[in-house]
C-alpha cells in the first residue's frame, strides 16, 4: 500500500506541482501524517523538491513541492535501420543529450556493443551516473515488452533475440523494450493525448493506437500493423509477401525507386535519404513527375488511415518519420483523402497533425517508457 501512495502522490506532484503537502492530502483523501512520511521519503531519495511558499489559507504559508529535474536520468533509444539515436533525459522530460551512431552491422551483437558504448557516453554528462535508472530501446517489427524479446525484426533479420536479459547483465539497470512505433505514442501520449493513432513513415509504415490512454497490443503484439493493410488489389509485393500493402505503395524507399528506376538494387539508409531529400526539392515543383508521386503516395496513405478512422474512431492522427519533410506537399491530401474515405461523424473533429518531436520523437518515446516506471514505482534506495 505504501508503494501505490508514493506513486499516487509522485504522479501528482508531477502533474499539479507546484503543490503543498495539505493540497495532496485534500486530493488524494490520505492523512496530513501520511502524506508527511511519503513526501520524506520522496525527499530523501531527491525525487522531490521544496520550492517557494504557496499562499496561506491561515497561519503559516506553506511550502510547496515539485518535482526535481536532476533527481533522476533516463535513456531512450531508437534502434534505427539507418542509425541509433539517442537521448538522456531528465525527470521533466528535458534533453540534455543527444546522440546519432551510424548503423554498421544488422547483426545484434554491434548493436548490444554500441548501446553500451553510447550508454557510457550519456553517463557522462550527468554528475552521479548512480542516478541513471534506466534505458528505454524501440525497435522495429514484433516486440515482447513483457520479457524483453525482439520476437521478428524482419530488416534485421531477427527473430526471438532477447534484447532485454543481454543488455541488463551488461548495465546491470532496468532496460525497457518496445516495438519503435509503439515508444513514439509513449512520447505523444505523455503530452496528454489519449485517443489517437500515431502512424511512422519511412523505409517502413507501422503505427500504435492509444485508446483511453491505454496502448494496444493484441494478443500476439501484432496490434498496429498499418503498414499491411491491403489498398490496391494485386498491388505492388510488399517484403511480407503480399501484394497492395500500403508500405509497398508509399514506403520512402518504394517512392524513390518509383521517380529513379536506375538505383541499384542494393543502396545504404544513407543513400535512400539523399534520394528522398532530391524528390522532395523536385516535387515542389507543382506539376512535376516528383510531385505526382508524392500527391499518390498521400492518396494511398489517406485512404489507410480513414478506413482505421472508420474503424477506431480517434481524437488525432499524429504523423511522424521521413514524410514530415514534405509535410506541406503531402499532408494537404493525406487530409482530403481522409475526408473523402472515413465516415462524417468520425473524421468532422479529427485532427491530422505531425509529431512535435520531430526525429527525436522515437528516442523520446523510449525514455518516456523509463520515465513511466519512476512515477509508477521508485525503489527506496536507503530501505
Amino acid at each position: 500500500m505504501k508503494k501505490i501512495n508514493q506513486q499516487t502522490i509522485l504522479e501528482l506532484i508531477n502533474n499539479k506541482g507546484p503543490i503543498s503537502r495539505a493540497e495532496i492530502a485534500e486530493i488524494t483523501g490520505l492523512t496530513p501524517a501520511t502524506v508527511s512520511n511519503i513526501v520524506k521519503d520522496l525527499l530523501k531519495m531527491d525525487l522531490v523538491r521544496e520550492t517557494r511558499q504557496g499562499e496561506s489559507r491561515g497561519g503559516r504559508k506553506p511550502i510547496l513541492l515539485e518535482v526535481n529535474p536532476e533527481g533522476a536520468y533516463v535513456i531512450g533509444l531508437e534502434w534505427g535501420i539507418g542509425e541509433i539515436k539517442a537521448v538522456l533525459l531528465n525527470l521533466n522530460k528535458k534533453v540534455i543529450k543527444t546522440i546519432k551512431k551510424q548503423v554498421d552491422s544488422f547483426k545484434p551483437e554491434w548493436f548490444l556493443k554500441t548501446t553500451v558504448t553510447i550508454f557510457e557516453e550519456v553517463t557522462g554528462y550527468v554528475e552521479n551516473p548512480d542516478k541513471v535508472f534506466g534505458l528505454g530501446i524501440g525497435i522495429h517489427g514484433l516486440v515482447d515488452p513483457d520479457e524483453g524479446v525482439s520476437l521478428y525484426a524482419p530488416h534485421f533479420g531477427w527473430e526471438n533475440i532477447k534484447i532485454g536479459k543481454l543488455l541488463k547483465q551488461e548495465l546491470q539497470i532496468p532496460i525497457m523494450l518496445d516495438n519503435d512505433v509503439r515508444m513514439m505514442a509513449l512520447a505523444e501520449k505523455w503530452e496528454g493525448r489519449d485517443n489517437f493513432i500515431f502512424i511512422n513513415t519511412g523505409p517502413g509504415i507501422g503505427s500504435a493506437i492509444v485508446i483511453k490512454g491505454e496502448l494496444l497490443y493484441g494478443r500476439d503484439f501484432g496490434a498496429g500493423e498499418f503498414g499491411h493493410m491491403t489498398i490496391v488489389e494485386d498491388g505492388a509485393l510488399c517484403s511480407c509477401g503480399n501484394r497492395g500493402c500500403i508500405e509497398a505503395l508509399v514506403s520512402v524507399n518504394n517512392l524513390v525507386r518509383e521517380y529513379n528506376d536506375s538505383l541499384p538494387e542494393h543502396i545504404s539508409f544513407h543513400d535512400i535519404k539523399r534520394e528522398w531529400n532530391l524528390l522532395i526539392d523536385l516535387a515542389r515543383e507543382e506539376k512535376s513527375r516528383a510531385y505526382s508521386i508524392i500527391e499518390k503516395a498521400g492518396v494511398y496513405l489517406g485512404k489507410g488511415i480513414g478506413n482505421v478512422v472508420n474503424l477506431l474512431n480517434p481524437e488525432a492522427v499524429v504523423i511522424g518519420g521521413d514524410f514530415l519533410l514534405a509535410r506541406d506537399l503531402i499532408f494537404p491530401v493525406i487530409k482530403e483523402q481522409v475526408l473523402e474515405t472515413a465516415l462524417k461523424v468520425p473524421s468532422r473533429d479529427l485532427e491530422i497533425t505531425g509529431t512535435a518531436f520531430g526525429e527525436k520523437v522515437g528516442a523520446i518515446g523510449a525514455g518516456t517508457r523509463v520515465l513511466q516506471e519512476i512515477f509508477k514505482l521508485k525503489k527506496e534506495e536507503d530501505k
